[in-house]
């Protein structure tokens, strides 16, 4: 009895799973023709992600033409994927058509309005490529504030380094829109003078985030416009530390030591920066800086410190071998690399920045 029992509910187990999926089958049946637009969004969908596949692979590969091609066609099947579009824009920026690059940006932000990276790269645009400031300095602000939630899982996933990151990164670049906004104002005082203040806002709120080379060295540039000039030093200093073969921070450092009539350290950071682009081959650089660097040693024969910094030049390795010119150019050898690191790490006169503080006029 309890045998055939058994063969009867198998029996019935298996029915039921024959009608139940029969009657899921004519429902599905029946669905694409009661549906049959969500079912062709669906198809879309799918094309278009392979299209996007297609389009970043080729992107990989620096074949432009055929990413924008997939991304165009991707968007085609699928206008709502707002990665497609960040990507299209950001080809378009390669091919320098701003203003396409700036529509598609606009319209993936519409999509996804908490997407910090694009609304960034969309900022840098309006700023360096069409000069439209106010917009841009607004952008920045709104992809601080717009930031995506924080997400941890361990090992797997954290995006609030990436959003700390991201942040640094919108006010740094807002910085240098506020510094280009006061370019534009030049002639007024007042207005450049509160721009460049606001740019050193921006600054000084990134290195919270993160701290990095061009951050501490436009800082010193504000700071040098504002006349700030120990704060400026600073940040040069700060600068070199972190990137001491960067000629940039040695010139503008050698230029603000000039005008404290700090001689003989102003020398110190012009022969850095002169050595520095001689190393690459800069030939038209190298010379303009010698020339002011023959300005600033003829004005330190006149003053007390030349003797002993000019004993101290004599005494560096520069001319002992280790140093030589090939086809005009300078060759360093290693073991003068080495030496050359530790001193170019260290900027002149560091104490005088870190002594002294700055009074607003």
């Amino acid at each position: 009895m309890n045998k055939y029992l058994k063969k009867i509910i198998y029996f019935m187990q298996d029915t039921t799973v024959r009608v139940v999926s029969l009657v899921l089958l004519v429902l599905l049946i029946i669905s694409f023709f009661v549906f049959p637009e969500f079912y062709k969004t669906q198809l879309n969908k799918i094309q278009s992600f392979y299209f996007v596949y297609q389009g970043d692979k080729a992107y990989k590969q620096h074949k432009l033409q055929a990413a924008i091609d997939n991304y165009t066609k991707a968007l085609e099947l699928h206008p709502k994927h707002y990665r497609a579009r960040y990507n299209l824009a950001n080809l378009y920026v390669a091919y320098e058509d701003y203003y396409s690059a700036l529509e598609n940006y606009k319209l993936a932000l519409e999509l996804k309005p908490d997407f910090m990276i694009a609304r960034i790269d969309y900022a840098i645009v309006l700023s360096e490529a069409t000069f439209n400031y106010d917009k841009a300095i607004e952008e920045y602000d709104t992809a601080i504030k717009k930031a995506p939630k924080w997400m941890y899982i361990p090992f797997i996933i954290d995006n609030k380094k990436t959003y700390k990151y991201n942040k640094g990164v919108a006010y740094y670049n807002q910085g240098l829109a506020w510094r280009g906004k006061s370019l534009i104002f030049g002639q007024d005082k007042y207005k450049s003078r509160k721009f460049l203040l606001s740019a050193v806002e921006s600054y000084e709120k990134a290195l919270k985030s993160i701290k990095e080379y061009d951050i501490y060295y436009n800082l010193g540039i504000a700071n040098q416009l504002l006349k700030r000039n120990f704060a400026a030093g600073r940040s040069y200093c700060k600068a070199i530390e972190m990137e001491p073969m960067n000629y940039e921070a040695h010139y503008n450092l050698a230029i603000l030591l000039k005008s404290m009539k700090k001689y003989s350290d102003s020398a110190e950071e012009f022969i850095k920066a002169g050595l520095l682009l001689d190393s690459k081959g800069d030939s038209n650089k190298t010379r303009y800086v010698y020339d002011v660097l023959n300005e600033v040693n003829a004005r330190l024969a006149l003053d007390p410190d030349y003797l002993p910094l000019k004993q101290k030049l004599d005494e560096e390795e520069f001319g002992n071998g280790k140093v030589t010119y090939i086809h005009g150019k300078l060759v360093i050898s290693e073991e003068f690399d080495k030496a050359m690191f530790k001193n170019f790490k260290t900027c002149a006169n560091k104490e005088l920045f870190e002594s002294e503080e700055d009074f607003d006029e």
